[in-house]
């Protein structure tokens, strides 16, 4: 056998049976191959020219979509004028006259029956020296929640009989005043006022709005705080305030009578 023109299947069948089976097959498998694509591709083309033949060979339908447009011709719309509104008269009816009531005559009356309008007790400032943080009592703060006062110094007032009345006043004729004068209050408030601990550590600064009755008999009551600041200094003006000793009270007609105050209390440190 020559090895340079003998096939794969000359040297693989060399000296054995190549009238079996197998050595035909591999030597007619080209031919095998080639027949079996040409039929794949032959089928494949008929169900291809099948399929793009198909919608030609189908029945038309024997209705087809359109768009079906109907005109309609409506009636013509009469318009009617709008109907005038009635005239107004060229003259309305003039009012009835009337005749005014005669003028009464002005009665002046006597300055001794009209009593003048009580006048509000000044507030003056008041300095508050020697305490652990100086404390002074002033005019009222803009921004308080009802008007500062205090009472002028006066001189004492006269004994007279009981209260005629349970009315709180704010302005009556006689001012309560505490005893021994402004001097002698800014004296117990220099005295007592003690600036708590919180505060000076905080270093809170500020006023804070007290409101307090003396009552007909000099004690006092329902003491508030209208605006505080915290920080204890609430607390130890609400002390102060109601270990107060009996003030002389205020006199209305005559009578003495309960009267509230609004005292501010400033604390500065120093």
């Amino acid at each position: 056998m020559h090895l340079l023109t003998a096939s794969l299947d000359d040297i693989v069948f060399e000296g054995r049976n190549q009238a079996y089976g197998a050595y035909q097959l591999r030597q007619q498998y080209r031919s095998n191959l080639a027949s079996a694509g040409g039929i794949t591709l032959g089928v494949c083309m008929l169900l291809m020219g099948s399929w793009l033949a198909w919608p030609a060979t189908r029945p038309k339908p024997l209705v087809e979509n359109h768009v079906i447009v109907e005109t309609m011709v409506l009636p013509p719309t009469v318009v009617e004028p709008p109907k005038q509104a009635a005239l107004a008269p060229a003259h309305a009816p003039l009012p009835p006259r009337t005749h005014p009531a005669p003028a009464q005559p002005t009665v002046v009356a006597k300055d001794n029956l009209v009593p003048p309008p009580p006048k509000p007790a000044l507030t003056q400032e008041i300095d508050l020296d020697g305490l652990t943080g100086p404390t002074t009592t002033g005019p009222t703060d803009p921004l308080a929640t009802g008007p500062a006062t205090s009472t002028t110094i006066g001189g004492p007032g006269t004994e007279a009989g009981p209260p005629a009345t349970s009315e709180t006043f704010t302005f009556v004729e006689k001012m309560p005043e505490f005893a021994g004068g402004q001097a002698a209050l800014l004296r117990y408030l220099r005295d007592h006022l003690r600036y708590p601990s919180q505060a000076l550590r905080e270093q809170a600064e500020g006023r804070v709005f007290m409101s307090f009755v003396v009552r007909a008999d000099g004690t006092i009551a329902d003491v508030t705080v209208l605006k505080g600041l915290g920080f204890g200094l609430d607390e130890e003006a609400l002390r102060v305030v109601r270990q107060m000793p009996a003030w002389m009270p205020g006199y209305q007609a005559q009578h003495a009578v309960a009267v509230r105050f609004t005292l501010p209390i400033t604390f500065n440190i120093q």
